[in-house]
């Protein structure tokens, strides 16, 4: 800085030299002048490229994600992203499908939303779509359930009750097998594949769209189970499985005991001994909330190819759609020489299993007992 000073005097008088004082500033000018032009250019192409990106953005989204009005958008089971982006792109909530494919490709959740029922905005980018409908708090529960244990006709009079869809348009779907797409194996009831579980109710539900629920929740069930070809390991046709499960949906109180009495009913098959089960019996004398039956309903006179106290081998059909618990363990039966089994404590579901029918009685006295041990009792075991 000092050497500058002095080349800007005279070295002799000390005086300012005005001609290399103003020959300094006018270089200066003109480098703030050029820097100024720099400048300024920079950010008018700065703010050209960012308007140009707003642009091209606004083109395929919206930018807003507060929105414009509330909207119930419903995801029907079984939705794709493609699926889904094309639901929203009509109901209004977003500009152009890319937007929501372009949010869904970066979010690995995307595959975690479950269907049902939304309250989402109208005109959000696809960003915040996507985000509402991962957000449990959007999603508006109007559920119904079926129960595990309930006959066909139990399941349908509860379905109209809940759904407020008639008995005869449910039966009227069940008639038409065809638009169903169940397994070519099944057979002619349609006691079974009714899958019990909770369901979220359409927003405008029909017979066949209340319907399609439980029965593409059955079909997955057997691809989660590979349930078919499990069942050809085991030696039975899957529907015979489903038989089987179906038996064991209704007669067992315990988790830890299905896999036991799997094993109890394929021994007997083995051995060509009836499968004498009541759960069967109650089914056939058209009995509901109790497997307990009696001699008349066991004896001869019963002819339905239910009673399994008379007949040997399967019942012709399911007598409930049995749960995933159920089915798993039909195709997995424990380790064991059983033949018979019988609960002992109807209030904790303790069951002996016996290989002979000495110790079967004796398991059987047991049960007695406890029936007899207090009037509560008495009542749970009619």
């Amino acid at each position: 800085m000092g050497n500058l000073l002095r080349e800007l005097r005279d070295p002799e008088t000390g005086r300012w030299l005005p001609k290399e004082v103003w020959y300094r500033v006018r270089g200066a000018i003109a480098v703030l002048l050029s820097l100024g032009v720099l400048v300024g250019g920079g950010w008018f192409v700065y703010g050209k490229v960012q308007e140009a990106w707003l642009a091209y953005r606004t083109v395929d989204d919206y930018i807003d994600p507060a929105g414009v009005a509330d909207v119930m958008v419903e995801i029907p089971q079984g939705s794709t992203t493609n699926k889904i982006a094309d639901i929203l792109l009509a109901a209004n909530v977003i500009r152009t499908a890319k937007a929501f494919d372009r949010a869904a490709a970066a979010d690995p959740d995307v595959r975690k939303i479950q269907y049902g029922l939304y309250k989402l905005r109208t005109q959000i980018p696809g960003k915040t779509a996507l985000q509402m409908l991962l957000d449990p708090a959007n999603q508006v529960k109007n559920q119904f359930q079926i129960r595990e244990g309930l006959r066909l006709s139990e399941v349908i009079t509860s379905l109209a009750a809940t759904t407020k869809v008639s008995e005869k348009d449910l039966n009227a779907v069940l008639k038409d097998r065809k638009s169903l797409g169940l397994p070519s194996w099944i057979g002619k009831s349609n006691e079974g594949f009714i899958f019990p579980d909770t369901y979220d109710l359409p927003l405008k539900p029909t017979a066949a769209s209340v319907l399609k629920l439980p029965i593409n929740q059955f079909k997955k069930t057997l691809q989660d189970l590979a349930f078919e070809e499990r069942a050809s390991v085991l030696g039975y046709k899957p529907y015979d499985v489903l038989i089987i499960a179906s038996i064991i949906e209704r007669e067992v109180f315990r988790d830890d005991d299905r896999a036991k009495v799997a094993r109890v009913f394929y021994n007997r098959l083995k051995q060509g001994m009836p499968l004498q089960s009541d759960a069967t019996v109650a089914y056939s004398v058209n009995k509901t909330g109790t497997i307990w039956t009696s001699d008349a309903d066991r004896g001869k006179k019963n002819t339905s190819p239910y009673n399994t106290y008379q007949r040997k081998g399967l019942p012709p059909g399911p007598i409930t759609a049995p749960a995933k618990k159920a089915m798993e363990a039909a195709l997995s039966p424990a380790d064991g020489d059983w033949l018979y089994f019988v609960p002992i404590n109807l209030d904790t579901g303790e069951t002996v299993f016996s290989d002979n029918y000495p110790d079967q009685k004796k398991a059987e006295a047991q049960l007695k007992q406890w029936c007899l041990a207090s009037p509560a009792n008495r009542k749970k075991c009619a």
